[in-house]
């Protein structure tokens, strides 16, 4: 997991933003496939998610390596209002 990942789960925006005006790579993907949207869905930061959104990296239909894309990571996490956003903005 690298730290904008970790930020993103956290739900600090302000860190994110830093980490990703330093650089930080945001397509990366951890050992299990998932990918900062997938953190930030776990998280379940609507804000946060739709930031992530906003940076146009990350396809909002990856799947990690166990087949779960991050609106059902949303999903299984209770997050409701993330699978909305999601879903208004095209995930499957």
């Amino acid at each position: 997991m690298t730290p904008v990942m970790k930020a993103a789960y956290m739900g600090h925006r302000d860190v994110v933003k830093l980490l990703v005006s330093e650089g930080a790579d945001v397509s990366l993907v951890d050992k299990y496939g998932d990918n900062t949207l997938h953190h930030a869905c776990m998280g379940g930061d609507v804000e946060m998610v739709k930031y992530v959104l906003s940076l146009h990296v990350v396809d909002i239909d990856a799947r990690n390596k166990s087949g779960l894309t991050a609106a059902i990571m949303a999903r299984l996490w209770g997050h409701q209002p993330v699978v909305d956003l999601l879903v208004s903005r095209g995930a499957q």
